[in-house]
């Protein structure tokens, strides 16, 4: 038995999206390419103050973060020297060949993150995550060589506060077009 009924059929969206970063503030973008799984996911602490007569004084939370994760599908070593703000050393050979070199620096340089889904009408549906780092290190679990799937990078990405936005402004933003009128 139904409890009820779809309110905007709109809002409703199916498929996944593109992740893509930036590492100037969002001037421009690099796509991740094909990947899996891409999981937004937002956390905090609660925090709530008792009294000993009078109940509950202030209820809050602290420690707001997010995160992006998923698993990359092509192992792009300049994309992954990116995601992970500067601990690595990258160098190529056009043509020929990269290298992904890492240990002993010890502070990432934040990066921003968006994933967009576009519907086929056009709809975008869009998250953005202002200030992140990365917090998982490279893992490839190699496939067998008769596998299908192929060997993918698991990332994470952790978004933290941009204390240089507005307050209530400083972690992400989501963006949607999905069930709204266009304008004429």
């Amino acid at each position: 038995m139904s409890q009820t009924t779809v309110q905007n059929d709109q809002k409703i969206a199916f498929g996944s999206g593109k992740l893509e970063y930036s590492t100037d503030s969002g001037s421009t973008w690099t796509d991740l390419g094909a990947m899996r799984n891409i999981v937004f996911t937002e956390s905090w602490e609660e925090v709530e103050v008792l009294s000993d007569n009078a109940g509950t004084i202030k209820s809050g939370i602290r420690n707001q973060v997010a995160s992006i994760a998923g698993n990359l599908m092509e192992i792009d070593l300049a994309k992954l020297n990116s995601l992970r703000g500067g601990i690595d050393t990258y160098t190529a050979d056009a043509g020929v060949s990269e290298t992904l070199k890492s240990g002993g620096k010890s502070t990432q340089t934040p990066i921003q993150v968006k994933v967009t889904h576009t519907t086929e009408d056009g709809d975008i549906f869009r998250i953005t995550l202002f200030k992140v780092t990365s917090v998982k290190g490279v893992e490839i679990a190699f496939q067998s060589d008769d596998a299908d799937d192929p060997n993918m990078i698991p990332i994470e990405l952790k978004g933290v506060k941009d204390v240089t936005l507005p307050v209530g402004e400083q972690l992400y933003e989501i963006y949607s077009e999905l069930g709204e009128s266009v304008a004429s």
